[in-house]
C-alpha cells in the first residue's frame, strides 16, 4: 500500500468514527468481545461442564462409604462376639458326648476322659482342659480331631503325643489335650469338678 493510500484509509476511518455515535461503537465493540467468548471460552466451558458431569455420574453410582465405628464400638462388637462364641459352662456333659461320639463315628478307642476345670477371672470366662487317651491308627486319629473341632468349634487342640509298640504296628496310643472355652456358668449352675468320664 502506498503512502497516499494509507493516508487516504487512515483518514476515511478517522470521519467514519466522527460520523458514528458512540453507542454503535460500543455496540460494535460488545458484539466483537462477545464473538470472541464465543468462540473462544464457550468450547473450553462445554468441555468442563461435561466433565464435571461425568465425576458426578460416578460418584453417584459408586457404592457409599462404609460407616465410621469408633474404637470402642468395635472392641466392643469383637468382645460380645467372643463371648457369643463360647460354650455353655451348664452343658459340659455335652461336650463329653461330644468327644465319645466323635471316637465311634472315626473308629478311635476312646473308653475315658480326665478333665479339669479352670476359671479366668480377667477374661471373665471359664475352661475345661480335657485329655483323652485313645487309640487308633494316623488317619483315624487326624479324623477323630477333625471332627471334634467341627462339633465343638469352642475347643482347641493344644497338645498331641503319640507312642508306638512297634515299628510295624499300625495301632498308635495318642494323648490328646483339648482346651474347651466357656461362657461362666449361670448362677445356681453346680461346676463340675475336675474327674473322669467313662463311657
Amino acid at each position: 500500500m502506498k503512502m497516499p493510500n494509507l493516508t487516504r484509509a487512515l483518514l476515511w476511518i478517522q470521519l467514519a468514527l466522527r460520523r458514528t455515535k458512540p453507542d454503535a461503537l460500543a455496540a460494535g465493540a460488545l458484539v466483537l468481545a462477545a464473538a470472541a467468548l464465543w468462540f473462544g471460552l464457550l468450547p473450553a466451558w462445554s468441555a468442563r461442564i461435561a466433565e464435571q458431569a461425568h465425576a458426578v455420574a460416578r460418584a453417584r453410582s459408586a457404592p457409599p462409604p462404609a460407616p465410621v465405628i469408633s474404637p470402642q464400638v468395635l472392641a466392643a462388637e469383637r468382645l460380645a462376639a467372643f463371648y457369643a462364641a463360647l460354650g455353655d459352662a451348664g452343658h459340659t456333659e455335652q461336650i463329653v458326648m461330644h468327644l465319645f461320639d466323635a471316637a465311634s463315628e472315626t473308629g478311635v478307642t476312646l473308653d475315658k476322659t480326665e478333665y479339669k476345670p479352670a476359671r479366668d477371672t480377667a477374661g471373665r470366662f471359664e475352661t475345661y482342659t480335657i485329655v483323652l487317651p485313645v487309640k487308633g491308627d494316623y488317619a483315624r486319629l487326624r479324623r477323630f480331631c477333625e471332627k471334634v473341632l467341627l462339633t465343638v468349634p469352642y475347643a482347641a487342640l493344644e497338645d498331641m503325643r503319640f507312642k508306638r509298640s512297634s515299628a510295624n504296628d499300625q495301632t498308635v496310643e495318642a494323648s490328646l489335650r483339648f482346651t474347651v472355652f466357656l461362657r461362666p456358668a449361670t448362677p445356681g449352675t453346680t461346676l463340675v469338678a475336675a474327674g473322669e468320664a467313662r463311657r
